[in-house]
């Protein structure tokens, strides 16, 4: 998988926001049918995301999907409904085992052949987020060679990982420095060269997004998931080289 360094999540249910969030700027997009969208509405929006990668596709913005977690029986059929031209990765939350990762390979590979689409277009991008999926990250990674990318720890205030771990969050964010970088460490031994950082859920406390940013590039990751379009200038410039950086590299 390519370098994303700001990939801009959407609610799939919203396609004025689709079509509307390229313009802040963000290297990807990766579409929702999972938390965003309410379990009434997660059928008719499958439709709606295709149609999205569909015009996404035509103006050279590269999609990713987060689809559901295999749990809820409902991953096949996102599966089925998003892959078409246009479409980079599905991200598969809550994973846990390579089993796994090879039935969703397997769903993708018969979709990619009914689109007509080379085998092997549509990347996997794993996101552990219990403490089983996060200690094995390296299978995870190594199940198949679908798995282009993983998705680090946020370490944000709620969510699976506050809840399955049971971390106090504080700004500094040491209580999740070991997950972050188990996970990156997992990444490069895999030989994912950009891996992703989950990124910060605050909205309004952008000098903490940029530190929760700094501190992923620090460890090593070079792109993240955001959930506000004011994160993805902070996003596009941590993850870039400086120039001091690029001098010192010609140097060397």
């Amino acid at each position: 998988m390519k370098q994303y360094r700001s990939i801009l999540f959407v609610p799939g249910n919203r396609p004025d926001w689709i079509d509307k969030a390229p313009k802040y700027g963000p290297d990807a997009l990766i579409i929702d049918l999972e938390d965003a969208v309410p379990i009434a509405e997660k059928e008719p929006t499958r439709q709606i995301v295709r149609e999205g990668i569909g015009r996404s596709h035509e103006r050279g913005m590269p999609i990713v999907v987060r689809v559901n977690g295999l749990d809820t029986g409902l991953t096949a059929e996102d599966v089925d409904a998003v892959v078409t031209a246009g479409l980079v990765a599905i991200a598969i939350p809550k994973l846990e085992r390579p089993e796994e990762i090879l039935k969703v390979d397997a769903w993708i590979e018969l979709c990619e052949r009914k689109a007509g689409l080379p085998v092997g277009t549509v990347e996997i991008v794993a996101l552990p987020e219990t403490a089983s999926g996060i200690l094995h990250a390296y299978d995870l990674l190594t199940a198949c060679p679908r798995v282009g990318n993983i998705v680090g720890s946020s370490g944000s205030r709620s969510g699976d990982v506050a809840k399955a771990v049971g971390y106090k969050w504080t700004r500094g964010g040491l209580e999740t420095l070991y997950m972050a970088s188990h996970v990156l460490m997992a990444a490069r031994a895999a030989g994912i060269e950009y891996p992703l950082a989950g990124g910060s859920l605050e909205v309004t406390d952008t000098a903490l997004v940029r530190s929760q940013i700094e501190r992923a590039r620090d460890i090593g990751y070079r792109g993240a998931l955001l959930i506000h379009p004011s994160a993805i200038p902070i996003a596009n410039e941590v993850f870039a080289p400086t120039m001091e950086e690029i001098e010192w590299n010609k140097g060397i």
